[in-house]
């Protein structure tokens, strides 16, 4: 039976991953209830359409990204910025967008306490956008840039982007065209309008950074309503090893055996019965086991279970029935909720993967359970060496 359980051990794997990727968004601003910009229609972010070429830059501080706090591998995927419309143009530009993360929550200035625009590196996205405004008059408009950028929680955000008409006339009329904005947050935003030349030219002037009326820059802008989509790996909590090896011990030095990156490599003697504990909410510990299917007290270990995935219980002790060294892996589902899988080292490890030739037409859970006849429960099951669902 070996072999057709090295079969079990695969699929079971196939239905798990190391780590649970998530994805949300973060409103900065109140999205459905934000009112449209009524300020000076020049002083705009992150665009207007008035001007052939507009570049801004806007500051996304710490304590409006709270959501993303305590969160491993962040990801920032897209940035949605809404408007409003009363134009019959159609309106063409071309957009860079730039994303970088900084200790700086406000702009600086320099000695005459002119505000200073931050250096910028290479665009993670850049296109083309052609919107007939028309089609959305007197209507909200969202546009969407999707990125891909790797964000440390407790950073600012600084978010550039530069938007470029090939036709200088290119332009909509005054008050036509409003973006929604964020009430209160003033001032993490400035941003560049010209006719003529692009905010990338400018910050390749003598001029740059510094931000003068002069120039066309906006110096105390509102930050515009955003909305940021992210992705993250939901983080795991510590898992420990304890049982009749240490008498059960949670002493915090030695005795217990700690997964490292999901991982525990141990000497067990034969018999040797265990659980995994975690730390809860309470201080205390959460203790997993096994389900004693037959009423021993125990779950056994067989070598035939070695490299399936275990379901974690509150239920018997884990019991080893060979001594040796065990390779103990915590393998993560789609839903974040652990599996133990248990293979043994050296010479007498299982490492034959095939399929028994003796079918007994009975039906086998990837636990290894059997089941004479067909599962009332829905899942995965093996019969006659092949894998069947049901529902």
């Amino acid at each position: 039976m070996k072999k057709f359980y090295m079969i079990l051990a695969v699929i079971a794997a196939l239905t798990f991953n190391a780590q649970a990727q998530i994805e949300s968004t973060i409103n900065v601003g109140d999205w459905d209830g934000a009112s449209a910009y009524n300020g000076s229609y020049f002083d705009m972010a992150p665009t207007n359409f008035y001007l052939a070429h507009t570049g801004a830059q806007m500051i996304y501080t710490p304590d409006l990204l709270t959501d993303m706090d305590g969160k491993q591998n962040v990801k920032i995927t897209g940035l949605k910025f809404k408007f409003y419309s009363e134009t019959f143009e159609e309106i063409v530009r071309n957009f860079k967008v730039y994303l970088q993360e900084t200790d700086a929550t406000e702009f600086a200035k320099n000695e005459n306490g002119i505000k200073q625009f931050f250096e910028f590196g290479e665009p993670l996205a850049e296109s083309q956008i052609d919107i007939d405004m028309l089609e959305y008059y007197g209507e909200d408009y969202v546009l969407e840039f999707p990125v891909d950028f790797s964000f440390t929680p407790g950073k600012s955000l600084l978010v550039t982007i530069v938007f470029d008409a090939e036709d200088d006339d290119n332009c909509t009329t005054g008050s036509d065209y409003a973006p929604f904005y964020t009430s209160g947050v003033t001032g993490k935003a400035m941003v560049y309008t010209n006719n003529n030349s692009s905010f990338l030219e400018y910050a390749q002037s003598s001029n740059w950074p510094n931000s003068t009326a002069s120039l066309g820059c906006g110096t105390n802008v509102d930050l515009p309503l955003t909305e940021i989509t992210y992705t993250y790996e939901e983080g795991h909590p510590d898992y420990y090893l304890v049982g009749t090896f240490n008498d059960w011990s949670q002493a915090a030095d030695g005795d217990r055996i700690e997964f490292v990156e999901d991982k525990a490599t141990t000497e067990f003697e034969a018999n040797t019965e265990f659980k995994l504990i975690t730390p809860n909410a309470d201080g205390d510990w959460t203790w997993y086991g096994g389900e004693d299917a037959n009423g021993v007290g125990y779950f056994l270990i067989t070598p035939e279970l070695m490299g399936g995935v275990l379901q974690l219980t509150d239920g018997a002790n884990f019991r080893i029935e060979e001594s040796g060294t065990y390779d103990f892996t915590l393998v993560w589902s789609r839903d974040n909720v652990p599996g133990l899988m248990v293979e043994k080292v050296g010479p007498n490890a299982i490492n034959t993967v095939g399929v028994d030739n003796k079918a007994d037409n009975a039906y086998y859970n990837l636990m290894g359970v059997k089941f004479n006849s067909v599962p009332s429960f829905p899942g995965i099951y093996i019969h006659n060496g092949k894998k069947i669902i049901v529902k």
